[in-house]
C-alpha cells in the first residue's frame, strides 16, 4: 500500500504487501531506477524525505522511519529485517519520556554497501561507500569507506579487498 508522495524511476518492483508512507505525516519517498522492495516492508516518511538510489534492493520485513531523512546510494543491498531509524526520542529526565518529541537525525548509506540481516541503523549514522555492515549489528556513528563493521557495540573488523 502506498500512502505517501512517491516518485519512482523506471523498472521499480514494490511488493503490494509493503507499506510505503503514512501520508498523515507528510514527507516524500524518491526511488531511483530498478529499486526492489520486498514484502512486509514498512517505509514511513515521518515528515522526512527518503531517497533511494538506482538498483537498490530492500529485503523483506525492513522498517524505515525517515523523520530526519534517509539517503541510500546506488547498488546497495539491504538484507531482510533491517531497521533504519532517522530519529530518536527525547530523553530529558525532567519530563516523562512519553511526553517528549522525536528528534530528527539523518541517516546516509553510501553506494555499493551491503547491510546484513537484522542490522539496526540508528539516527545520525553515516555509512560511506562500499561498506559492509554485518548481520545483527547495531550501527551508530560513521563507517569509513570500504570498511567491514560488526557487533553491538559496533566496531570495525576489517576492510573490503
Amino acid at each position: 500500500m502506498i500512502t505517501a508522495k512517491l516518485t519512482q524511476g523506471t523498472g521499480c518492483d514494490i511488493s503490494p504487501d509493503s507499506y510505503m508512507g503514512y501520508m498523515e505525516h507528510g514527507g516524500e519517498i524518491i526511488l531511483g531506477d530498478y529499486v526492489r522492495i520486498m514484502h512486509g516492508c514498512v517505509i514511513r516518511t515521518c515528515t522526512g524525505i527518503i531517497k533511494i538510489g538506482n538498483l537498490v534492493s530492500i529485503g523483506y520485513n525492513c522498517i524505515f522511519h525517515g523523520m530526519g531523512g534517509i539517503t541510500i546510494g546506488d547498488f546497495t543491498l539491504i538484507s531482510p529485517g533491517v531497521h533504519v531509524y532517522a530519529q530518536n526520542h527525547g530523553i530529558d529526565k525532567d519530563m516523562r519520556i512519553r511526553d517528549q518529541q522525536n528528534v530528527p537525525k539523518p541517516v546516509v548509506i553510501g553506494k555499493d554497501c551491503w547491510i546484513g540481516a537484522g542490522a539496526i541503523i540508528l539516527g545520525g549514522t553515516v555509512i560511506e561507500d562500499g561498506c559492509v555492515i554485518s548481520a545483527g549489528t547495531v550501527m551508530r556513528g560513521t563507517a569509513r569507506a570500504y570498511g567491514i563493521y560488526a557487533g553491538n557495540p559496533c566496531g570495525k573488523i576489517g576492510d573490503r579487498k
